[in-house]
């Protein structure tokens, strides 16, 4: 965490370009408190606009009002940018800077949708993994997510037992159902998030009818040379189902590398990216580089020929503890709310950015559109290490609520809807109003 986010707060972080908005600065310890006998203002940097031809102190200044401790301003920050604000104090007939803080104003588009981290493919001990769906549901939230939907190898079950240990608890948290999809005969994955009933089961119980459903869609094919005309009859068949269950499909791990190949053929992930017949494509995952490398080269040339598709970014994880790959790859998904048809429909808007992020390196890479992307950076360093303090709490209480504790249920029903509270902090408080008004 940056050090000026534990010495002073800042609300509202996010605002609107509509309107002027009040602002409050706030110091968060004894050493840094303001005194009303100082004069205080704030000089107002727009990080898109070089100063290189601009005179000296010619960007906007200020004056802060002292009241009850804290700092307060009113300004109205007219484009779609991150600004810094240095605040400054008048001592001995000089101006002396105080610190430095960021906010960011968005468009009514974006301003009207919220960040939630999420995850829609990782496994438990029900299939390949090694924690139990409570525990990895916990872990999950230790991390910092606000949503997950647990994707065993062909059950759907695991996902609804997380949902049902915690579905007494009052959690702004939100676990989805969802499974991993392995039709007979096709060596492509896929993802289901959301919907109301289990596909594998469909195809379990009905082999003859799946057979010759896939079988009908193959006849009415006319797909190029190289391509498995009976796999790909068999993905479009997983598509359609996932979608009429109410659910989003996801091709998952293209380039995984499994038995000294990668896992979907290069010619096979091309013409998917290119046909997009699946809702979103799993960009990067709980892999390696190399592996995530080259889904991310094949996505972007795809990209460049006109063939743009939703992305998320998923962990794939099989373990959440001391393990080489959770965390590495995540989302966050600016939606309308942490809602399932909220968040799919942000998926499909493309309102997704995919953080990468190994081991030991101090920022994530970051993709998708530009200016998801550029206000993702921001939340990145401004918003998310206050909002990943929040979850680690409530991540403990529900590992310890899963094992027993009804002190732990007790507490989590005080502090488990703390992250919307920050949500409604950090954003205008106009909020609500401004979003009639978009």
């Amino acid at each position: 965490m940056k050090t000026v986010l534990a010495y002073y707060d800042i609300y509202p972080k996010v605002l609107c370009t509509g309107y002027p908005a009040e602002i409050t600065i706030s110091p968060l310890s004894r050493h840094v408190d303001f005194t009303e006998t100082i004069p205080y203002r704030i000089r107002i940097f727009s990080m898109y606009e070089t100063l290189l031809n601009s005179p000296e102190d010619s960007e906007p200044m200020v004056q802060a009002e002292y009241k009850d401790g804290k700092l307060h301003f009113c300004y109205h920050f007219a484009t779609e940018q991150p600004y810094e604000l240095l605040l400054e104090e008048k001592c001995d007939d000089e101006w002396r800077q105080r610190c430095e803080l960021r906010v960011y104003a968005l468009e009514p588009d974006l301003f009207a949708l919220r960040p939630y981290r999420g995850d829609m493919h990782c496994h438990t001990c029900y299939s390949d993994g090694r924690e139990s769906p409570d525990f990895v549901a916990a872990q999950y939230r230790k991390a910092g997510f606000d949503f997950l939907s647990i994707t065993d190898h062909g059950q759907y079950e695991p996902s609804l037992k997380a949902i049902q240990t915690y579905e007494s608890c009052n959690l702004s948290f939100r676990l989805f159902p969802g499974e991993e999809v392995h039709p007979p005969h096709n060596n492509t994955h896929t993802v289901h998030f959301g919907g109301d009933y289990s596909i594998n089961d469909i195809f379990r119980n009905h082999p003859e009818q799946y057979a010759e459903e896939v079988h009908k869609i193959a006849e009415s094919l006319d797909t190029p040379a190289g391509i498995n005309k009976g796999e790909y009859a068999s993905l479009l068949w997983v598509y359609d189902h996932i979608r009429a269950a109410g659910g989003l499909a996801v091709m998952v791990h293209p380039c995984w590398i499994q038995d000294h190949a990668f896992h979907v053929q290069n010619a096979m992930y091309r013409y998917l990216l290119e046909k997009r017949p699946f809702d979103a494509l799993e960009l990067t995952c709980g892999q390696s580089l190399e592996e995530n490398q080259a889904q991310i080269s094949v996505w972007q040339q795809m990209r460049e020929e006109g063939h743009a598709v939703p992305i998320v970014g998923d962990s794939d994880s099989h373990g959440t503890i001391n393990s080489d790959w959770f965390g590495i790859s995540q989302m966050i998904v600016l939606a309308a709310a942490c809602e399932k048809d909220a968040l799919i429909e942000a998926v499909r808007a493309r309102h997704t950015v995919v953080l990468e992020q190994y081991h030991g390196e101090p920022l994530p890479r970051l993709y998708g559109e530009n200016r998801a992307v550029e206000f993702v950076l921001f939340l990145v360093t401004e918003y998310m290490p206050l909002h990943d303090e929040l979850c680690y709490e409530e991540g403990r209480l529900m590992m310890e609520f899963a094992n027993g504790s009804a002190e732990a249920g007790k507490a989590l029903q005080v502090i488990g809807r703390r992250c919307d509270q920050l949500l409604e902090k950090y954003w205008w408080q106009n909020s609500r109003e401004n979003r009639s008004t978009s």
